[in-house]
C-alpha cells in the first residue's frame, strides 16, 4: 500500500493538525505502507527530506485559503503534476488549507481514492480584531468560501470528522455534510499514545514550589487570544481555593502572555493564598511531568475542535474543566462550562470533593483507553483506506 498525506505543517513545527498526520504517519509505517508527506517547506530548512521511514516533499505555499498560491521548491516540477506523478493508492489531506483548495479545480483527474480530514471548521467563529471591520470581513470570506463546499466536497471519496458534532461554529462542514445527505462521511476521533505518560513521582512541584497538599490546575496551550488564559486566571482567581496554584505552560512568552501577566497583577488580591505559576519553553517530557503532579486540567479557550490536551489530561486520570467549544460537551471525564463564574464554582467543586475528581478521572481514562488511543485511531484509519482500495 502506498499512500500520500498532505498536512501543512509537519515536524518540527506541531499543532493540532500536523500531530494528527505525525500519528497517522507513524501507524501506517508500522502496517508496513509506504509513506510520503508533502508539506510546507521550514526556516531553515531540513537537513534530510525522509523521516522515520516516510519520504518529504516541500512546497511553498503562500496566499491563503481563499487566494491560494503554490510555488514549487523542486525544479521542473509543480503542485498538479506531483499529485499526479505517483501511483498513490490513496491521497489523505489534513484540514482546509492552500494545500486543498489549489487542487480542487484538478481533483477529479486524480484518480486514486481522496480522502479529506476535518480538524474542525469554525467558518463564523468571529475573531475579534482592534481595527475595522473588526474582523467581520474574515467571517464573511469564510462563509462564502463554505458555500462552495457543496459543489466540491463530492470530489473526494470519504471526508472524516472528529465527532457527530455538528453546528455553525466549530463543526460547520459535519452540518453542511449532514444537511446535504453526504454518504462519504465518516467520525475517526483523536487518538493519543497511551504509553507517553508523565511521572507521578517526578520533582515537578518540587521544582516549581508547589506544595505536595497544594490543589494544583494545570493549563498547557500557547499563548493566545483564541486561548484565552485571562479567562481561566480570572475565573482561578474568583474560586480562591485556599492555597490553590494554578499552572500555565505555552511554548513561549509573548504579547499575548505578558498582557495576560499584566491583567493578572491588577486581579490579585494582597496576601492571597492562591497562586499562579507562567511557564514556557518546558521540554516534553516536564510537560507530561506536570498533567502527573496536577489535581486537574483547566482549558479556558474559546475555540476548539477535540483538543489533544484534553485527551492527555484524560490519559492521567485528570478530571478537567473546560468552556463549552468544539465537541469537549461530548467528551468524558470533565465538567463544560458557559461563563467565568460557572468555571470558578466548577473549580471549588473539584477542590472540595476528592471523590468526584476521582470518578471523573477513571471517566476519562477509560474513554482514552477504549476510543481516543493511537491505536483506535490507526485501525480506523487502515480499515477506511484498504475499504476504498
Amino acid at each position: 500500500m502506498r499512500v500520500l498525506i498532505i498536512s501543512f505543517t509537519f515536524p518540527p513545527n506541531k499543532d493540532g493538525v500536523s500531530e494528527a498526520a505525525v500519528a497517522m504517519t507513524k501507524g501506517f509505517l508500522s502496517c508496513g505502507w509506504g509513506v510520503s508527506v508533502l508539506t510546507m517547506g521550514t526556516s531553515p530548512a531540513r537537513e534530510c527530506l525522509t523521516w522515520e521511514g516516510a519520504n518529504l516533499t516541500e512546497f511553498n505555499c503562500g496566499g491563503t485559503a481563499y487566494k491560494p498560491l503554490v510555488f514549487p521548491l523542486i525544479t521542473g516540477n509543480d503542485y498538479k503534476s506531483f499529485l499526479q506523478s505517483q501511483p498513490w493508492d490513496a491521497i489523505l489531506f489534513h484540514s482546509y488549507d492552500s494545500f486543498l483548495h489549489c487542487a480542487l479545480p484538478f481533483l477529479n483527474e486524480i484518480l486514486c481514492p481522496k480522502i479529506l480530514i476535518s480538524h474542525g471548521y469554525g467558518v463564523l467563529v468571529w475573531e475579534k480584531s482592534p481595527m475595522f471591520p473588526y474582523g467581520l470581513s474574515g467571517v464573511c470570506r469564510r462563509f462564502l468560501r463554505s458555500v462552495a463546499m457543496v459543489f466540491w466536497m463530492r470530489r473526494f471519496d470519504r471526508i472524516v470528522y472528529l465527532s457527530e458534532q455538528a453546528d455553525f461554529l466549530g463543526f460547520y462542514d459535519h452540518l453542511i455534510a449532514k444537511a446535504t445527505r453526504y454518504k462519504g462521511r465518516r467520525v475517526i476521533p483523536n487518538g493519543i499514545d497511551l504509553a507517553e505518560r508523565g511521572d507521578p513521582d517526578s520533582d515537578f512541584r518540587h521544582t516549581h514550589g508547589i506544595p505536595k497538599e497544594a490543589f494544583m490546575l494545570l493549563c498547557v496551550a500557547n499563548y493566545s487570544p483564541r486561548k484565552d488564559q485571562a479567562y481561566g486566571m480570572r475565573a482561578f482567581r474568583e474560586a480562591a481555593v485556599p492555597g490553590s496554584v494554578l499552572v500555565f505552560i505555552g511554548s513561549e512568552f509573548n504579547e499575548h502572555s505578558w498582557k495576560f501577566q499584566e491583567e493578572d497583577r491588577l486581579h490579585a488580591l494582597p496576601h492571597s493564598s492562591v497562586k499562579i505559576i507562567w511557564l514556557e519553553k518546558q521540554s516534553r517530557d516536564s510537560t507530561l511531568d506536570a498533567y502527573a503532579a496536577c489535581n486537574a486540567f483547566l482549558l479556558s479557550a474559546y475555540h476548539e475542535a477535540q483538543p489533544i490536551s484534553l485527551l492527555e489530561a484524560m490519559r492521567e486520570s485528570k478530571p478537567w474543566i473546560a468552556r463549552k467549544a468544539g465537541c469537549i460537551a461530548r467528551m468524558e471525564g470533565g465538567i463544560c462550562v458557559r461563563s467565568e463564574k460557572e468555571m470558578a464554582s466548577a473549580i471549588r467543586r473539584l477542590a472540595d470533593d476528592v471523590g468526584l475528581c476521582e470518578r471523573l478521572g477513571q471517566k476519562g481514562s477509560h474513554a482514552v483507553a477504549t476510543r481516543y488511543n493511537r491505536e483506535a485511531y490507526i485501525e480506523s484509519y487502515r480499515k477506511l483506506v484498504e475499504e476504498l482500495i
